[in-house]
C-alpha cells in the first residue's frame, strides 16, 4: 500500500526522499505514517500521544492537554532511528509499528 502524493509531505533524510502524513488514530493519539518516496517499500506507522486534536473540543479548559506537535525534525529523527531498528524503506515488507515516547522510538511489531 503506497501513500498518496496528495495530502502528504516530503522530507529528505541523508540522500533519500520520504513521504509522511499525520492522522488522528484515537482520542489522545496521532498516527504518523512514513514511506520511501518511491512508494513501493515498507511503511512504518508511529503512534504519538498528543491531545492536539482535542484542543477546540476542550477549549478553554486546555491546561491538562498534551499539546505535542510532530515537527519535520521529529520525522527526520524517527526515520533515522527506525532504520537502526530494522526498517527497510526501499524493500517490500509488512508495515512496521512503532511508538514515539518522549524522543525514543520503540518498536511494537508488525501492524
Amino acid at each position: 500500500m503506497a501513500l498518496p502524493k496528495k495530502g502528504t509531505r516530503g522530507i529528505t533524510v541523508g540522500e533519500q526522499r520520504y513521504r509522511w502524513v499525520i492522522s488522528p488514530a484515537a482520542k489522545g493519539l496521532l498516527a504518523l505514517t512514513i514511506q520511501h518516496n518511491e512508494g513501493t517499500g515498507q511503511l512504518i506507522r508511529v503512534y504519538v500521544k498528543s491531545d492536539v486534536n482535542d484542543f477546540w473540543v476542550e477549549f478553554p479548559l486546555v491546561q491538562h492537554l498534551d499539546m505535542r506537535v510532530i515537527k519535520p525534525a521529529d520525522v527526520a529523527a524517527i526515520i533515522e532511528e527506525a532504520i537502526k531498528l530494522g526498517w527497510q524503506p526501499d524493500k517490500k515488507g509488512a508495515p512496521l509499528r512503532f511508538e514515539f515516547i518522549g524522543s525514543t522510538l520503540v518498536k511494537k511489531g508488525d501492524i
